[in-house]
């Protein structure tokens, strides 16, 4: 019944959207025979204003309040899968990746966390936090701090990322994971950048039989903030992931990341007593 009314509501709120779109059209040509002068332009352009304003902040009511909640298949394209997912009462879409990699896991681990890689997936300014060392005895290197920077184009700041990487893997199945958690309160703030302050981002690496490694990504970052419209990145966000994950085969195929060594991560066919 409530999702009856609701279904209702949205009709007819959309109803009046697109009308209001059709007399924001029509008006500037026909005002003139209602409203002549200077008092007829000063109506337009308040008239006009405020059915912006209601386009606008009922559309956005719309957006926020529809979603199923459920993963919904966006993309399959040469093997990769995208999926979106929205959420009831939040405006960023949450995105999923599923693809395949010819790679090492010590390989990807390298790629992941090592703030040297920062360049190689496009951002810079990388380095660990509170003078973390993977070399130091009584360091657990499986919990991580730093930070890294990405560039983004005029108006918008460039973003500034203080995160927390937590890495786990499975002893048996070699599978790899990690969360990536947004920890703002871990540097000063610099006004040159814009801190993204909402962020849990998962990755998993997956062994497969066939000597492949499967990925999964969920990008879950609640609100970039700094006044990027929301519209706009759930637009080119699902558009770009795909086009930086079919790199990523690429990028891992450098000798810096083909040769890496990692003391804590096992691949398939290491002997356990390998790990440290």
């Amino acid at each position: 019944m409530k999702h009856s009314e609701k279904n209702k509501t949205n009709a007819f709120l959309v109803a009046l959207i697109l009308l209001s779109i059709a007399v924001a059209v029509v008006a500037p040509f026909v005002w003139n025979r209602f409203i002549e002068g200077q008092l007829g332009v000063i109506t337009l352009i308040l008239m006009e204003v405020l059915l912006l304003v209601f386009i606008i902040t009922s559309t956005h009511s719309i957006w926020k309040k529809s979603g199923s909640g459920e993963w919904k298949l966006k993309s399959d394209k040469k093997g990769m899968k995208l999926y979106t997912l929205k959420v009831p009462g939040e405006t960023w879409l949450k995105i999923r990746i599923i693809g395949r990699l010819n790679a090492k896991l010590k390989s990807i681990l390298t790629l992941m966390r090592n703030p040297d890689a920062a360049k190689d997936v496009g951002m810079f300014d990388s380095y660990y936090i509170d003078g973390w060392d993977p070399k130091l005895d009584g360091v657990d290197p499986k919990l991580v701090y730093y930070t890294f920077k990405q560039k983004l184009f005029p108006p918008f700041k460039h973003r500034e990322f203080v995160v927390k990487s937590e890495f786990s893997q499975d002893p048996i199945t070699k599978e790899m994971k990690f969360n990536f958690v947004a920890a703002p309160d871990k540097l000063p703030v610099n006004k040159r950048y814009h801190r993204v302050t909402k962020m849990h981002n998962k990755w998993r690496y997956t062994p497969l039989e066939n000597g492949e490694v499967e990925y999964e990504f969920i990008y879950d970052a609640v609100d970039p903030g700094g006044y990027f419209p929301y519209a706009l990145a759930n637009w080119l966000i699902p558009n770009m992931l795909p086009f930086a994950f079919s790199k990523m085969s690429k990028i891992l195929d450098k000798e810096k990341y083909r040769n890496a060594e990692v003391d804590y991560v096992q691949e398939v066919d290491e002997p356990v007593e390998m790990m440290m």
